[in-house]
């Protein structure tokens, strides 16, 4: 699994090792921006803005997992749950929409997703007032 490490400022240490999901949460709540410098596993450093889909990666909605019997958090399924050991074919589920608090970095995300976002809000009106013209 790939490793990441987020270079800070000289007065504190480098965070990491980091797995993927940690370094989206970073992402999330501003503390990495396109201007951070990381890198992963031994390479070199290089801006976060190069790395390709990671600010759209971390907009993306969350999924989690809770085992029916028990409500105990679980990994996607199949699979047993630790607390209660039942076999978990379909688990309940809890979808987090997720956005950068950082406005400059969803503006780094690109003005694609936004104006899909535009399309669809008029697309939406138009069909609005079709419906009310009937």
């Amino acid at each position: 699994m790939t490793r990441w490490f987020v270079q800070q400022d000289e007065s504190q240490e480098d965070l990491g090792p980091l797995r993927p999901s940690e370094l989206l949460e970073l992402v999330r709540g501003g503390k990495v921006t396109s201007e951070s410098m990381l890198r992963k596993d031994d390479s070199n450093w290089f801006s976060a803005a190069s790395v390709g889909g990671l600010f759209e990666a971390a907009m993306r909605p969350t999924i989690r997992y809770f085992c029916p019997q028990c409500e105990t958090e679980v990994t996607e399924p199949p699979v047993n749950c630790h607390e209660c050991g039942r076999e978990i074919h379909q688990a309940l589920t809890q979808i987090t929409e997720n956005t950068i608090v950082n406005q400059a970095e969803q503006t780094a995300v690109g003005n694609a997703g936004n104006s899909v976002k535009n399309w669809l809000k008029k697309k939406r009106i138009r069909r609005g007032r079709e419906s009310d013209s009937r």
